[in-house]
């Protein structure tokens, strides 16, 4: 009977595979597709400021990452409200407009809509070629970053020295197939955490230690495939999604988690979107990621959505789990109540006639109401909830923003360790994990199109519960912050400035203030910590 359980489980995924593949090549006529702009792109921080002014409406919502088809119908709405009146844009922003239309020229003459590019602006690329069938494109990356500090061993984890090089690749196929894939190499000098060649991926990504130089060499890598069907797009490969409207970190899904391979169903329909995902994580043994997202804005103003995920492992692909539309919080307890269990809401709710915004996010890892909310096993949850004011004061070119965040202990761990929330040791949610919150405050004002200038405030306090221990307490309590408590604050100056197009150097100051540092007692210390930086992509 149980050698059975596998064989049916392998009949009903080629059963599934071959019924996908027989409907991709029985559509007589699939429709363009486009890529996804990846998550560390600049134009993320800009579209976020025209949005809060009301310049835009996303129909990708707090979904990331946006398709650069998605990205284009946003700059149609923009130029069409700047036609209507031009002074809201200012002079900066009309100057990172006109940049942000030459990014996407491709895509925007696509659309057949009328609108100027300046052929100056138009994204360059280190090698193209196009013809009826088929569009090449293929940039390089290149990359440092150097770290001087007067405590040296305040965090191990951050190389004196960063190097990397690599290549991205974009390709469209008889407009109906969009390829995209980013490959680059790493090369740390310092590093005093990595004491011997790592290939275990519970550990982190796969790293080679060079000892007779000191530096240790990594890698990494995404490339998918997107498709656009008459009732859903598809995606296919090995990518990031990241859900909810954090600026530095999501509670769910976020970028904090590195590349796993995927595939991804995504519907829209009027003021709806529908997202499913199956992932295949990166541990010591198989695990897995399932999830769905639903998102409405019933008004201009207002967006909110509903999540589920589940991590599961030690078998092989649950076919209950490929059904998009179950909810999860059923479907794990038909499977016996062994696996797990997220659920989240978050929303935004836009002013823009005050140009600002406020959202958050709910987390419910367990959750009972006739349990403690602050002091029993029974309720795991975590709150995220920001705000964005743009001009404040009237300061033009200026952003100022506040992100407060509480995680409650034993969020994101399982009481079995195959199910933990985690891939390639990090966090699939949030990187300030469990039993922890923070408080943070910046300031940004955009002098021209290629300089900006920050200040920022943050305090991050740690107890001792971390991502891999689920274990339940003899007695069922909780206490936030347990233990010996790490308290950190940063005092933060950031300089960027775009050399040239697409070369970027950042400067980034911290005086930090460190008590209980890594929740050793009385292990106090201050500490200045300055990271330049510079990024090619051409």
């Amino acid at each position: 009977m149980n050698a059975a359980i596998p064989s049916a489980r392998r009949f009903v995924l080629r059963a599934l595979s071959a019924a996908l593949v027989v409907g991709l090549l029985s559509v007589t006529q699939l429709f363009a597709q486009s890529q996804n702009l990846p998550l560390d792109h600049w134009a993320y921080r800009f579209l976020d400021r025209l949005e809060t002014k009301g310049l835009y409406v996303s129909r990708d919502y707090s979904t990331r990452p946006y398709s650069r088809e998605a990205i284009a119908e946003i700059i149609l709405q923009i130029d069409a409200s700047v036609k209507e009146d031009p002074s809201r844009l200012s002079r900066v922003e009309a100057a990172l407009f006109e940049q942000l239309k030459g990014e996407f020229y491709e895509e925007l003459a696509q659309t057949g809509r009328p609108i100027s590019v300046q052929k100056k602006e138009q994204e360059p690329h280190l090698f193209r070629y196009e013809d009826e069938k088929l569009v090449l494109r293929w940039d390089a990356l290149a990359g440092e970053q150097s770290r001087v500090e007067s405590k040296r061993k305040v965090d191990p984890t951050i190389p004196k020295s960063l190097f990397y090089w690599g290549g991205s690749f974009r390709a469209e196929i008889n407009r109906s197939m969009a390829i995209f894939a980013d490959a680059r190499s790493f090369i740390l000098s310092d590093t005093d955490s990595l004491s011997n060649t790592v290939f275990n991926p519970s550990l982190g990504l796969p790293v080679t230690r060079k000892a007779l130089v000191d530096v240790a060499v990594t890698d990494n890598a995404s490339a998918y495939a997107v498709f656009r069907l008459p009732w859903f797009d598809l995606e296919a490969g090995r990518d990031l999604v990241e859900w909810g409207p954090g600026l530095r970190g999501t509670l769910l899904l976020s970028r904090n988690a590195n590349f796993y391979d995927l595939f991804k169903l995504t519907f829209r329909f009027r003021k709806f979107k529908f997202e499913y995902l199956h992932g295949f994580l990166n541990a010591d043994s198989t695990r897995y990621i399932v999830g769905h997202r639903l998102e409405l804005r019933p008004w201009r103003n207002l967006q909110f959505a509903f999540n589920e995920t589940v991590v599961y492992g030690d078998r092989s692909v649950e076919p209950l789990y490929l059904n998009p539309f179950v909810p999860f919080i059923i479907a794990e307890r038909h499977l016996g109540n062994r696996d797990n269990n997220l659920l989240s809401f978050d929303f935004t709710w836009f002013l823009p006639e005050k140009r600002m915004k406020f959202y958050g996010e709910f987390l419910f890892d367990d959750f009972s109401l006739a349990k403690s909310l602050f002091g029993s096993f029974g309720n795991k949850w975590g709150v995220l909830v920001g705000s964005y004011w743009v001009d404040p004061l009237g300061l033009h070119d200026t952003d100022l923003r506040v992100e407060l965040i509480r995680i409650q202990p034993f969020v994101y761990s399982h009481r079995n360790p195959v199910n933990t929330y985690a891939n390639y040791n990090n966090s699939l949610g949030h990187w300030l994990g469990p039993d922890s919150d923070d408080w943070y405050v910046e300031v940004r004002h955009q002098f021209s199109r290629d300089l900006e200038l920050g200040v920022s405030w943050e305090q991050r306090r740690r107890g001792q519960n971390d991502l891999n221990f689920g274990t339940r307490p003899a007695d069922g309590k909780v206490k936030f912050l347990d233990g010996v408590v790490e308290r950190t604050r940063f005092y933060g100056l950031i300089g960027r400035w775009q050399l040239r197009r697409d070369l970027f150097l950042t400067t980034t100051y911290h005086f930090i203030q460190s008590k209980n540092l890594r929740r050793r007692p009385e292990f106090d210390q201050d500490n200045h910590r300055l990271l330049v930086t510079f990024s090619l992509n051409y």
